[in-house]
């Protein structure tokens, strides 16, 4: 068992190295990185235009980011259309915190298989949790709540 941990800890090492290092700019030329969140826990959460599980999330995703003033919500959509584009279809779906114009090899760097898939780093830029799969407010907040 033992043996499989550390083998299972040695397979994530590129993903949370990749991800650790992130810089993402938003739709409204906004730059991301762990290091301009210092302090602030930071979900990143990895979705697409045609992807309903993704879309469903949405509104709880909002509703986490306005609830959360230590937690940074970041939507990077990895379908590959134009910023232009993603700005305009988050915006008609009510999305205000920032969402990144992305492609799959942006979500690569973060290791999703599927989507959404959520990625959370602690307010010390560590990467903490990951989700694949539709996330709640109450699951976020739950983590949050213990320092997870």
């Amino acid at each position: 068992m033992k043996r499989f941990a550390i083998t299972m800890a040695f397979l994530c090492l590129p993903a949370l190295a990749g991800a650790s290092g992130f810089s993402l700019t938003d739709t409204k030329g906004q730059t991301h990185s762990l290091a301009s969140h210092a302090g602030q826990w930071v979900l990143v959460n990895l979705w697409a235009t045609w992807c309903p599980p993704c879309l469903s999330e949405l509104p709880e995703l909002e509703a986490l980011s306005k609830s959360r003033p230590d937690l940074v919500v970041l939507g990077l959509a990895v379908d590959g259309q134009p910023a232009r584009r993603v700005a305009q279809f988050a915006e008609k779906l009510g999305v205000t915190y920032p969402v990144i114009a992305g492609d799959a090899a942006m979500a690569q760097q973060f290791g999703a298989k599927g989507f959404p898939t959520s990625v959370l780093f602690n307010a010390s830029g560590q990467q903490v949790w990951v989700k694949e799969g539709p996330v709640t407010r109450q699951e976020i907040e739950g983590l949050l709540s213990r320092g997870k």
